[in-house]
């Protein structure tokens, strides 16, 4: 990772430090390790963490060159890797399913509200 960076002249940046910590010892913990991992695991995860975000990051802005990056370019970039590309594909799936939900959730909820004006006005 870090080689891909150099290639590109980007620097890691050191300013973004602990943002992750809470959730990456969270994490940690979720996946086996003890309720409160050694702060050098935590450091050394959020370190590969951002890395890789910042590595995916340039990959899908040079895919999209000079218009504006969009999830199909994140997907090109992942297209050698079956099994992160998938877990893509599942989440933009769930989130199509989520929204879909909230719309009904919110249609149903404007027509009680809606019902309960009619009536009120009814009684009067």
């Amino acid at each position: 990772m870090a080689d891909h960076n150099k290639s590109r002249g980007r620097p890691a940046k050191a300013g973004h430090k602990g943002v992750f910590t809470k959730d990456i010892r969270l994490l940690m913990y979720g996946f086996g390790d003890e309720p409160n991992p050694a702060m050098d695991s935590i450091n050394v995860m959020e370190e590969l963490v951002v890395d890789y975000i910042t590595e995916m990051c340039h990959g899908a802005s040079d895919v999209a060159k000079e218009r504006k990056v969009n999830v199909d370019d994140f997907k090109f970039v992942l297209r050698n890797d079956p099994k992160k590309l998938a877990r893509v594909e599942e989440l933009l799936h769930m989130e199509q399913e989520i929204k879909r939900a909230r719309q009904n959730f919110d249609v149903k909820e404007i027509d009680e509200h809606a019902a309960k004006k009619l009536e009120a006005q009814e009684n009067l």
